[in-house]
């Protein structure tokens, strides 16, 4: 590749950046950048530089491993997710990797936002979640280039964050941006649907203790579901100390699935929410 041709990559990459910081689907220095050039090597965005102001020069040149070649910086941390991106899509020339707020919160859930708006049918393309992993490591890449290989353009990283494939920036841009949109649509129409459906009233789901204190495997994760039952069953539950032992409960493999399908009512979470509303 030409370094004309490199010089406009780069800048390509800056007003990107730029684009996404503007769209609110980075904060701070989150978030990465990178190009695959004709000839194997990688531009990579620099690590903790904020994407809203770089340079072209910022911009780190790398080898197809991700090891930044003589006089360059220091490439992202995430670079082995986009090196492992490359290794199974060769078609593929840039990922974007996001902190979207919408897409990052419906990760937590452990499942995809609904897909059923104009927009995501006919633009957002083929998606997917993957389990977290520490970010910058081996066990996050091979998570996601599995994902990627299946193929798919788009993944949501739980607790994590969302990373985009393309042919050109603009495709991983927009699977970007409308990933976030729609996220936003689902969130929007679950909180509508759950004001529709219930006001400020005390008609609390039960939940399902028996059933629960059966599959639990041994005396912690029973305590765990006790005192989450207990502050769930009192006059004035505390919404901090609600959502804590809930942490603890999906904390064991044995009784974490039923609950979590409990939890994730939209009733249960209705109340849940109004708690927090009314600062109980």
């Amino acid at each position: 590749m030409s370094a004309r041709t490199e010089t406009s990559e780069r800048e390509a990459i800056v007003v990107y950046a730029a684009l996404l910081w503007q769209r609110g689907l980075v904060a701070g220095n989150s978030g990465n950048i990178s190009v695959r050039l004709d000839d194997g090597t990688l531009l990579v965005t620099p690590t903790g530089v904020s994407l809203r102001a770089l340079a072209p020069n910022d911009i780190v040149r790398t080898d197809a491993r991700g090891i930044a070649l003589a006089g360059e910086g220091r490439p992202t941390s995430e670079v082995p997710l986009h090196v492992a991106a490359y290794a199974v899509r060769p078609e593929i020339r840039c990922v974007v990797h996001t902190h979207p707020t919408y897409c990052v919160a419906w990760s937590k859930t452990g499942a995809l936002f609904p897909r059923d708006t104009v927009g995501a049918i006919e633009s957002l393309g083929s998606i997917a979640w993957t389990r977290y992993a520490r970010s910058g490591t081996t066990e996050l890449a091979q998570i996601c280039s599995h994902a990627f290989a299946r193929p798919v353009d788009t993944i949501v990283m739980e607790r994590h964050g969302l990373s985009s494939v393309g042919h050109d920036l603009e495709t991983a841009f927009v699977r970007t941006d409308l990933a976030e949109q729609t996220a936003q649509i689902e969130y929007a129409a679950f909180t509508l649907g759950v004001a529709k459906c219930l006001g400020m009233s005390d008609s609390r789901v039960p939940l399902p203790y028996d059933e629960l204190h059966a599959a639990a495997t041994d005396d912690a994760s029973r305590a765990a579901l006790a005192d989450f039952h207990g502050e769930y069953g009192s006059a004035s539950p505390n919404w901090v100390t609600l959502h804590s032992h809930a942490d603890r409960v999906r904390s064991y493999a044995a009784v974490a699935g039923p609950f979590e399908r409990w939890w994730l009512d939209p009733r249960v979470q209705a109340f849940v929410s109004e708690l927090n509303a009314t600062g109980l």
